[in-house]
């Protein structure tokens, strides 16, 4: 069992653009000779990691449940609520199913994290242990 946890904070830079992959070797020279052998093609690289772009709303997931990308998805929706104090919450989710543990100073502030964590493309259901304080 794996459970991917956020801890939702301050809001920090954008993702930046992944690096670019490698270009793949260059394959070898034949052998002279007589008539030398065809070097091998080099293999493509791989394509650079991209940079969390932000929630577009409504999504869903093809199939199966992403669950680290739901969690990065509710954590920042919640934080871009400027009303809600969401610096002690801590999402977590497994099998699309989010679970918002920490402390909040408020119902009004519980009520709106799990508002806008269902509304989130993928989340199967949400789950409360918020605790006010």
């Amino acid at each position: 069992m794996v459970v991917l946890s956020a801890c939702v904070g301050p809001a920090g830079p954008p993702g930046a653009t992944g690096s670019a992959g490698y270009t793949g070797a260059t394959g070898a020279t034949g052998a002279t000779g007589a008539s030398g052998a065809t070097g091998a093609t080099g293999a493509t690289g791989a394509s650079g990691a991209r940079g969390y772009s932000g929630n577009a709303g409504g999504t869903t997931v093809p199939s199966g449940y992403d669950d680290s990308g739901i969690t990065g998805r509710v954590v920042a929706a919640i934080r871009d609520q400027p009303a809600l104090n969401s610096s002690g919450i801590i999402v977590e989710t497994l099998n699309g199913t989010v679970r918002l543990n920490g402390s909040v100073t408020s119902q009004a502030d519980a009520t709106k994290a799990i508002q806008v964590a269902r509304s989130v493309g993928g989340v199967r259901a949400v789950e409360s242990n918020m605790q006010i304080k």
